[in-house]
């Protein structure tokens, strides 16, 4: 009996010392991390041959294999063997021949622990030690998390200073699965947003620890931290207005602040110096391949800061930070809250997001591509997390009914951007092209259907790198609401009508003229030879109705409106009878189908003169009913 009371006593004991060890804010990032790893295993992607290594990251990436593996930093490997490198390292030239990666090495850095970590277990278990195998993309995707979750505890440690450990809690479960946070740890957890997340927070806890005593290795730390932001995103460099700014709250003090650094010269020069030291293998690299020793991979991409998509940026279906992202709301609104709850951080994190702001969005692709939200919005998540927190404590202070129904919100828009990250992953949202009628059609589904493909709609990229945003229309197969051929416009070849809104087009058989016309200034002229014209084929389904209806000249003529499938002995209904007449001589035909119960396929329109007089139809009209 005395052994189970010790045993009791002894795990009482421990039991005890862990609730004290494990506070609200660690169990959630413990619960947090379960969860990214669950994800990780249930998708795992370095299975897959190009479900890591993809977009982006094949140009931060490229580096490892070439430095590590071939000692080969002209990457001719990539000629010499292809069946492994296709896909996973790029190999770019200049116009005289050198060669470059668009991407910078900052990232391929972060990722060097992971990557020698998976060339061992690749050389210990016979994997193909490439650097483009299963072992290598299996601890790439880890070390965003890894990276990730430490940012998460130096954030923890910020934030204890200013807030309760209840309040932490949920702020870092908010921020990570209420975020596109969540999405680029695990699903594209290779680009370059957890990374710089982390180094972000990093550079924030360097920062408070260098104004409270600036010693020579906080320095240095910071330095280099700041070197590899600038190296990974150079626009990320504006970070460093948080070390300039932090703890300023007025005017007033910017004067002591310039005398401080004026003061602490060898330490601001070993922070500069430690930073050059980061960035130096890049200048090295750009100055042997190039012959340069800065040198703008971009090509004719760049900024337009005369012209930034901020509201688009913001807030469009496309790809708007707020829509994708909406908690952030309250964490911009939390800025404001920073002056009284946390007045260290009010000026710098002002000051820093609308210079990010407005910087991220004068690119000249201000959606950057393919991607989740606006990605590089994440790498200030640290930052949004306290101003959120700040946010929610001044609504819970002031009433707390208000704050609790406040955190509500948050959680139901935590569900919310969950959900949206499932609608990403089965495409019913648009990696680049949505539109506001394709973000509700797919609204509330996980999976896309054919009509919202055709809603979508893609940017004009040339235009766009002239600083000029204009979009392209989409060709679109699906009926909806109603579609108009008012024969004025012909496809650039001359085979097709186009509709006003460019998104449909119908077969014309060369029949455009500019001898009748009902409205515009061209109709279809039929003849006995050319019998045909204004053929759309578009899918149906069961129960669908439509209307559809053209105008003939002459009313009288022998011209027909046809609905048909392509077996004619399932549907066809051809009408040459008129329901009205216009003061012109034109009338008009229209019908009404309804698709049977049974039928789910294929259907086409089209106008016929069965006679051998010429005839003319106009303003075509396609109108899904049902």
């Amino acid at each position: 009996m005395s052994k189970l009371i010790a045993l009791y006593k002894t795990l009482h004991g421990r039991m005890c010392f862990l609730q004290s060890r494990i506070t609200p804010s660690i169990a959630v990032i413990i619960l947090l991390g379960i969860a990214t790893i669950w994800t990780n295993f249930n998708n795992h992607l370095w299975k897959e041959k190009h479900g890591v290594v993809i977009h982006d990251v094949v140009g931060y990436y490229s580096y490892l294999p070439a430095a590590v593996i071939h000692q080969d930093m002209k990457f001719d490997f990539v000629i010499s063997q292809p069946e492994y490198y296709y896909g996973h390292v790029m190999r770019l030239r200049t116009p005289d021949g050198g060669i470059y990666q668009k991407m910078t090495m900052g990232l391929a850095m972060l990722y060097l622990p992971f990557f020698l970590i998976g060339h061992v277990q690749a050389l210990l278990t016979g994997a193909p030690a490439t650097g483009v195998s299963e072992p290598y993309f299996f601890w790439l995707v880890f070390s965003s998390m890894t990276y990730a979750f430490i940012g998460l505890l130096l954030l923890r440690k910020i934030m204890l200073r200013f807030f309760n450990e209840k309040l932490i809690a949920f702020i870092l479960m908010i921020i990570v699965a209420g975020t596109n946070l969540f999405y680029y740890i695990t699903l594209e957890a290779a680009m370059s947003h957890a990374y710089n997340f982390f180094l972000f927070i990093l550079f924030v806890w360097l920062t408070m620890r260098w104004h409270e005593k600036p010693t020579l290795s906080t320095s240095i730390y910071a330095g280099l931290t700041y070197g590899l932001i600038g190296l990974i995103r150079p626009t990320n460099g504006l970070i460093a207005v948080f070390f300039l700014l932090y703890n300023v709250t007025t005017f007033q003090q910017l004067t002591p602040r310039l005398h401080l650094f004026i003061r602490e010269w060898k330490m601001i020069l070993a922070i500069i110096f430690s930073a050059f030291i980061v960035v130096l293998p890049q200048l090295v690299f750009w100055k042997v391949n190039t012959g340069s020793w800065f040198f703008y991979t971009y090509g004719e991409e760049g900024f337009f800061f005369n012209n930034p998509q901020i509201w688009r940026g913001l807030f469009s279906y496309r790809k708007g930070w707020l829509l994708y992202t909406p908690v952030m709301i309250f964490a911009l609104a939390g800025i404001f809250t920073l002056r009284k709850r946390v007045p260290s951080f009010f000026v710098p994190v002002l000051v820093f997001v609308i210079l990010n702001t407005y910087v991220v969005f004068s690119w000249w692709d201000w959606s950057y591509g393919g991607s989740f939200g606006s990605r590089p919005m994440i790498d200030s998540y640290g930052l949004m997390a306290v101003s959120l927190a700040s946010f929610t404590q001044t609504v819970l202070n002031r009433k707390r009914l208000a704050g609790i129904l406040l955190q509500l919100i948050m959680v139901l828009m935590m569900a919310f951007s969950i959900f949206q990250i499932l609608q990403y992953k089965y495409a019913t949202l648009h990696y680049a092209f949505m539109t506001k009628e394709a973000y509700w059609h797919g609204f509330g589904k996980l999976k896309a259907d054919a009509e919202l493909y055709d809603l979508l709609e893609s940017m004009d990229y040339p235009m766009l790198k002239k600083g000029i945003y204009k979009t392209r229309p989409t060709l679109r197969h699906t009926i909806g609401p109603d579609v108009i051929n008012d024969f004025e416009s012909l496809s650039p070849d001359s085979n097709h009508f186009m509709s006003p809104d460019q998104h449909y087009k119908f077969v014309s058989f060369g029949n455009q003229s500019n001898l009748e016309a009902r409205s515009g200034t061209h109709s279809a002229l039929l003849t006995g030879e050319k019998a045909f014209s204004s053929g759309i084929n578009f899918p149906v389904k069961p129960g669908q109705k439509y209307f559809v209806s053209a105008w003939k000249k002459p009313a009288d003529s022998d011209g027909s409106l046809v609905f048909s499938t392509a077996d004619a002995k399932l549907i066809y209904l051809p009408k040459s009878e008129i329901d009205s007449t216009d003061n012109h001589g034109w009338g008009r035909i229209s019908l009404e189908v309804t698709i049977p119960d049974d039928f789910n396929n294929w259907c086409k329109v089209y106008v016929w003169n069965k006679s051998q007089d010429s005839l003319y139809f106009d303003d075509l009209q396609i109108i899904k009913l049902k």
